[in-house]
């Protein structure tokens, strides 16, 4: 889909709903981005600091112009774990 220098970015592919990717940058942070939602309520942060507001933005503006191709992606690749299903 894209790539953003300095940024590791992917699914799990057994993951839970809403539809969403990691985003880290190395030792530092990381983030679900939940690329369906506004972009006010895309991300939320699993660990570290807080990104810079000009990676951030970068990061959000791609997913968002992506969101297509990434749900593609996403129900192609990913097998939802059913909470109390899956072992």
């Amino acid at each position: 889909m894209f790539e953003i220098a300095g940024l590791d970015l992917w699914f799990n592919s057994a993951d839970h709903k809403p539809p969403h990717f990691h985003a880290e940058k190395l030792g530092e942070w990381e983030l679900r981005v939940y690329f369906l939602r506004e972009k006010s309520e895309m991300h939320e942060k699993k660990w570290g600091k807080d990104p810079r507001a000009a990676e951030l933005k970068k990061l959000l503006s791609a997913a968002e112009e992506h969101r297509e191709e990434l749900l593609r992606e996403w129900e192609q690749r990913v097998h939802v774990k059913i909470r109390g299903l899956d072992r």
